[in-house]
């Protein structure tokens, strides 16, 4: 009975007092000379920016950035600390021959597992426990694959590209990142400029 008048109660505060619809603006430009293959949120301000040969920290109240060194077959990600994706690809003769070996280091490049696949793949998203992968030319079929190292498995997986609607970005602009509580965004203009927005 109590949870009933509760809810009651609630629903004639809302209706009294509507919650303000959240506006983002945005404040500056991330100026680094590329688009990030991914985006870490690293904590409430730094985020990863991470590219195939380069990768950043950037601070996204100071503007603060600093570049981490990177191969250019390694893109970096972020799980309870730096982790980083390397890939070799080789020519093959068969389809039964492996054309890509994946590798993932931890931050001090110590090897944490190693995974021989076909098709040739590059991964864009690497954590400890999972590798997102694409195929690596454009000539063959656009699939998704992850790479799950708890199981040792290797799948092709669907994902759905769903666009969130934030008030005050462009619909024309793409949402790259989102802080966990949606005070900070990450957008990519048409222009292929990266802004940091901020909840009004």
């Amino acid at each position: 009975m109590f949870e009933k008048i509760f809810t009651w109660f609630l629903s004639i505060l809302s209706l009294l007092f509507p919650k303000a619809e959240c506006i983002y603006i945005k404040e500056h430009m991330i100026d680094i000379g590329l688009v990030p293959v991914n985006i870490y949120w690293i904590d409430d301000i730094n985020v990863l920016l991470s590219s195939y040969g380069q990768t950043f920290i950037y601070n996204t109240i100071t503007r603060g950035r600093n570049e981490i060194e990177t191969c250019e077959r390694c893109i970096y990600g972020f799980d309870q600390g730096l982790v980083y994706c390397k890939y070799e690809h080789r020519v093959i003769s068969s389809t039964k021959e492996f054309s890509t070996t994946i590798y993932v280091y931890d931050s001090r490049a110590k090897l944490l597992y190693e995974k021989n696949l076909f098709p040739t793949v590059l991964p864009y998203e690497c954590t400890k426990r999972y590798i997102s992968l694409r195929p690596a030319y454009s000539f063959l079929e656009q699939k998704d694959y992850v790479l799950d190292i708890s199981k040792d498995s290797f799948k092709e997986v669907s994902v759905e590209s769903k666009q969130t609607i934030f008030n005050g970005v462009a619909k024309k602009d793409t949402v790259l990142s989102e802080r966990e509580d949606l005070e900070r965004l990450i957008v990519l203009d048409e222009y292929n400029r990266i802004w940091v927005y901020v909840r009004e």
